[in-house]
């Protein structure tokens, strides 16, 4: 039975928040998110019974504001090249914020484990839908028209992702430079907004819009 949201709920969720990004799914343990909230672990397990569906709480609570912008992004006025270009940049955002959970979740998908399959699939592929509708406004001005929609939205979602998801591995194993540069350069190079922006004009261009 779902808890009437309030402050203590609310302060909660920032702290998984914040410690998500910092430490990602495993290192974030309900002691560890009590203390940051300054909430007691009986308050936690009134309002969310387990890590695990504190986790999806907070899971979509960031899709949903990420949906928001997505939405926004996609709704200015332009061309389906422009409106499918800032679809592009507002996932890689949302890559960007979650590239310390990502790779456990991925890895969960990888290992089959239908929760984490179910909980995908059930919250986090609306903006696929869309990114499905726009790439078929597109494809007719494609050079991979011919190319099925699926083809398509893997080819320009990868460069979005991919980069996000490794740099989540390397943070999680240490890795401190990669190919010869310091891993932070790297990491501000790829998160950063400009660094966003190119990496979707590189994916529109590469299906030859």
């Amino acid at each position: 039975m779902a808890r009437p949201p309030s402050g203590t709920d609310l302060k909660l969720k920032a702290a998984g928040r914040k410690l998500l990004q910092e430490k990602g799914i495993t290192g974030l343990t309900v002691r560890e998110a009590c203390r940051v909230a300054g909430v007691n672990t009986g308050m936690f397990h009134y309002y969310f019974g387990s890590k695990e569906e504190f986790l999806k709480a907070v899971l979509k609570e960031m899709y949903a504001e990420f949906m928001l912008s997505f939405k926004a992004g996609v709704a200015v006025a332009g061309t389906p090249r422009e409106r499918l270009k800032n679809a592009l940049v507002e996932v890689g955002k949302f890559a960007r914020s979650v590239r310390s959970v990502a790779p456990m979740i991925f890895a969960d998908l990888a290992h089959g484990k239908k929760e984490a399959f179910a909980f995908v699939r059930g919250n986090f592929t609306e903006h696929v839908q869309q990114i499905a509708a726009l790439t078929a406004e597109c494809r007719r001005a494609s050079s991979v028209q011919n190319r099925s929609i699926p083809f398509i939205i893997s080819s320009l979602v990868s460069v979005m992702v991919f980069p996000m998801l490794v740099s989540g591995v390397f943070e999680r194993n240490g890795v401190k430079v990669l190919h010869g540069l310091p891993i932070e350069d790297v990491r501000g190079e790829l998160f950063s907004e400009s660094g966003i922006m190119e990496r979707a004009e590189i994916a529109v261009r590469g299906i030859g819009l």
